[in-house]
C-alpha cells in the first residue's frame, strides 16, 4: 500500500477527533447527498493508485444515529500484477464500478463533526483488460462480482449551513475471476492458450474525499 493510501484515512480521522469537541450543530437533515473523488488501490495484489476516479451517494437518515444509503464509485487500479500460464508478471490495468448499499451508523450525531461507520454489500462491475507482452495482445475478461465490506467516513459541517465536508474510506472483500483469450502462440501439444482461467483477489481499499449537502 502507498503513502497515499495510508495518509489520506489518518488526515480524515484526525480532522474528526479534532473537530467532535466541538459545540453541536444544528438538527441533522434526513436527506443528504455527496460528490467526491475516489481514489482506489487493492490490498491484495501489488499495484498502484490510478487515475482520480468520481462517487455519488445519497443517505436517508431513518433517525440521529442510524441512516442508509446507496453510493456508485467508479476508480482504476493501475500495474495490478496478475500470474499467467508461464513465470512472469504482467502489469494490467482495472476499472472497477461498485454500487453499494451500505448502513451508516451515526456516532456523533448533531456535532460539527459526524463520525459514522458501518457494513456495506455491493455488485462490483469489472472492466476487460487488454495487456501487450513479447509482442502478443491478449484481452482479458473480468466478471461482475457481488462483494461485502465495511466503511467508516466523517462529515465536517461548513460555517452554520447545510453543506459538509466529507471524507471517508471503504473496503470490500472483492474476489477476481479472469479468462485469458490468447491470439498467437501455442502450447507443445498444439493447443490454443485460449480461456485459461486465473484469479485471485482484489480487495480493494477506496478512500473518497468531497462535498456533501443536506435537506
Amino acid at each position: 500500500m502507498n503513502r497515499t493510501t495510508i495518509t489520506i484515512p489518518t488526515l480524515t480521522l484526525l480532522l474528526a477527533i479534532a473537530a467532535g469537541a466541538a459545540a453541536p450543530a444544528a438538527a441533522d437533515d434526513a436527506w443528504q447527498i455527496s460528490i467526491s473523488g475516489v481514489s482506489a488501490q487493492s490490498t491484495a495484489a501489488s499495484g498502484s493508485n490510478g487515475p482520480i476516479g468520481l462517487g455519488a451517494s445519497v443517505e436517508y437518515r431513518a433517525t440521529p444515529r442510524i441512516g442508509v444509503a446507496l453510493a456508485g464509485l467508479s476508480g482504476e487500479i493501475d500495474g495490478l500484477d496478475i500470474e499467467f500460464f508461464q513465470p512472469g508478471r504482467f502489469g494490467t490495468e482495472i476499472r472497477m464500478t461498485p454500487i453499494l448499499a451500505r448502513l451508516d451508523l451515526h456516532l456523533t450525531p448533531g456535532r460539527k463533526a459526524d463520525l459514522y461507520l458501518g457494513p456495506v454489500a455491493s455488485h462490483v462491475s469489472l472492466s476487460d483488460v487488454t495487456v501487450n507482452s513479447r509482442g502478443f495482445e491478449s484481452r482479458i475478461e473480468t466478471e461482475d462480482q457481488a462483494a461485502w465490506g465495511a466503511h467508516a467516513g466523517v462529515d465536517v459541517r461548513l460555517g452554520g449551513g447545510n453543506s459538509f465536508l466529507t471524507a471517508g474510506v471503504t473496503w470490500l472483500d472483492l474476489p477476481l475471476e479472469l479468462e485469458f483469450d490468447f491470439d498467437g502462440p501455442t502450447l507443445e501439444s498444439g493447443t490454443d492458450l485460449v480461456a485459461l482461467p486465473a484469479g485471485g483477489d482484489l480487495d480493494p481499499l477506496i478512500v473518497q474525499v468531497g462535498w456533501s449537502y443536506g435537506f
